[in-house]
């Protein structure tokens, strides 16, 4: 009974929401199950949560829906990226590479003839003077001149500037 007080606990403690399974593995007995279900149920009742509980299926899962009232503590502590827009995720340097071929075709006519200095991260530059990377050299075939990469750790990874 002292895993029931434990599980309550933790619950509570890390304001889990959503249905919540507790496996209660070799809990055979029907009069063992009654118990533990009577003991989860009053240490329940102490949660202002909302929450309501299955009994136990064959397999000796106990099913819990809560609902969250507060935000997760991540919410509390953190902020939303403004790199990546809260996504979670940035372009790899690759898609970068992608990007700066699409605008040099786009600005191509003003770009030609002119000597270029692309200012990019660090990761990106290693990307585009990588050997097997061909937009390097299509991008200098394009506007008729080599391309000075510079990199620039201040510089994001997304964000590249022509100069």
């Amino acid at each position: 009974m002292d895993a029931i007080q434990e599980i309550v606990r933790q619950i509570r403690l890390r304001d889990l929401g959503g249905i919540i399974v507790i496996d209660f593995i070799d809990m055979d007995e029907r009069k063992n199950r009654h118990r533990v279900m009577a003991a989860l149920e009053e240490a329940l009742k102490a949660d202002r949560s909302p929450s309501k509980m299955l009994a136990f299926n064959e397999f000796g899962l106990v099913a819990i829906t809560r609902k969250r009232v507060k935000q997760s503590l991540e919410r509390t502590l953190c902020q939303p990226c403004f790199h990546c827009g809260a996504s979670g995720y940035v372009k790899s340097p690759a898609t970068v590479c992608g990007e700066i071929f699409t605008e040099t075709k786009r600005m191509a006519s003003q770009l030609q003839g002119r000597q270029i200095t692309l200012r990019v991260n660090p990761e990106v530059g290693k990307a585009l003077k990588a050997r097997d990377n061909t937009i390097l050299p299509e991008i200098e075939e394009m506007i008729g001149k080599p391309v000075v990469i510079r990199n620039d750790p201040a510089l994001h990874v997304e964000s590249f500037a022509f100069e």
